[in-house]
């Protein structure tokens, strides 16, 4: 298959060329190739090709494990440029076992996509996972909380270190979180809800911090809301280079001000912050301080979202607008350049997890997206918080191994 005249657009490079694929992978690249004998041509005039994104932070709708929510999750991905899932284990079932591998495996097969089931680091009975065989059977990063057991805590880095796969580690201190639905502040108490202090997140980034710099591991911190926990990361970074940040699109763009007339919306965990700490955020993330970018999906269904501020669930569905979001709040006001964007969610994300993906380089993986910057959207989820909002820049089409999973009607035109 050859892509003619599109813009191509990866970490390194933003240029006008034709791309050729052929058997999954990326073959040739360059100016005006000449179309073989038989070869399926794309008129890409006016779109431009990145490679896919890649989301390291995404959960099922309720957490629940399913088919249903499987297929929701892979159209969802195709239609917001996303072409590979690192899907986190704490659902029902919980990614401990081969059989919950399988199922994930086996939706893999019927639609392409790349989903990569996290290992939990723990059985739903508090026992360590068999993590080799998981490892075996596709797990490409041990999952932990961080305020796991610290002899649990100590031989699941063991095995991070043995299989030389990174550790996935969500910060959070239940007893200082407590029953807590929003971020600590005078909007909080306006509003008589219980908080959750920063502290609960930072203190566990400086205790993890410690523990990849003691153990030596590669260690990916998801979802930081916090200019604290990056600052401290930035000082443990220089005893152990492999300690990398995760921040997402929400906290960069939103604030708690969102969570006023109890807008449920806005329930999302970590907790939304002030003005004041999303600045500092985006100031990071320019400085290169914030490593990987996601779209935090994890959506509740309105029966779990459409409930008392205090009752209902933390969560946000996000994915199918994950390109716009970016193009729209990160591009467009020039705070990043489309190809600072491809670093933060396709190529580092793809090192992380040690997958050929995430460039477009000859012999890399053929996972790219074709988008047209100049068309505009809207958030398709009824509780999404951007509802009203116009959003810029569409996936046009999706590409996954060089199979097209998603093209928008009229989009590209064959030659």
């Amino acid at each position: 298959m050859l892509f003619k005249s599109a813009t191509l657009c990866d970490y390194a490079t933003n240029t006008q060329g034709d791309i050729r694929i052929a058997n999954g992978v990326i073959t040739e690249i360059a100016p005006n190739l000449v179309p073989q004998k038989g070869e399926e041509i794309l008129d890409c005039s006016g779109l431009v090709l990145l490679p896919s994104l890649i989301d390291l932070n995404v959960s099922l709708s309720d957490k629940s494990l399913n088919t249903k929510n499987l297929l929701s999750l892979i159209e969802s991905a195709h239609r917001g440029g996303v072409g590979s899932i690192a899907l986190l284990p704490d659902c029902q079932p919980r990614i401990d076992s081969e059989e919950t591998i399988e199922l994930i495996h086996s939706m893999c097969a019927l639609h392409k996509i790349n989903l990569f089931p996290i290992a939990s680091a723990i059985r739903s009975d508090g026992n360590l996972s068999e993590l080799s065989i998981l490892n075996k059977k596709g797990c490409k990063a041990i999952f932990v909380d961080s305020h796991l057991d610290g002899n649990l805590m100590r031989r699941a880095c063991e095995y991070a270190l043995f299989l030389q796969i990174p550790l996935f580690c969500r910060c959070d201190d239940p007893t200082l979180r407590g029953n807590g639905a929003m971020n600590d502040s005078y909007l909080s108490a306006e509003m008589g809800l219980p908080a959750i202090p920063s502290l609960s997140e930072v203190k566990e980034v400086a205790k993890m911090s410690e523990v990849a710099v003691f153990m030596g591991n590669t260690l990916r911190f998801c979802a930081l809301s916090s200019e604290r926990s990056l600052t401290i990361i930035d000082r443990c970074r220089e005893e152990n280079p492999h300690i990398f940040s995760e921040c997402s699109i929400h906290h960069l763009v939103l604030t708690e001000e969102l969570c006023k007339d109890y807008n449920t919306a806005a329930k999302i965990l970590p907790p939304l912050k002030g003005d004041e700490t999303r600045q500092k955020l985006l100031q990071s993330l320019q400085k290169g301080r914030i490593h990987t970018l996601t779209s935090l999906h994890s959506p509740s269904t309105i029966t779990r979202k459409d409930l008392a501020f205090e009752e209902a669930a933390f969560g946000i569905d996000a994915l199918h607008d994950y390109f716009s979001l970016l193009y729209t709040f990160l591009v467009k006001p020039k705070i990043l350049t489309l190809s600072e964007v491809s670093r933060y969610c396709s190529l580092h994300p793809a090192q992380i997890l040690n997958i050929h993906k995430g460039i477009l380089a000859v012999g890399a993986d053929a996972d790219i997206i074709l988008v047209d910057t100049h068309a505009t959207t809207s958030p398709k989820g009824a509780l999404s918080p951007y509802s009203g909002q116009q959003l810029f820049g569409e996936v046009a089409a999706s590409f996954v191994g060089g199979i097209c999973c998603y093209k928008r009607e009229t989009s590209i035109k064959r030659l």
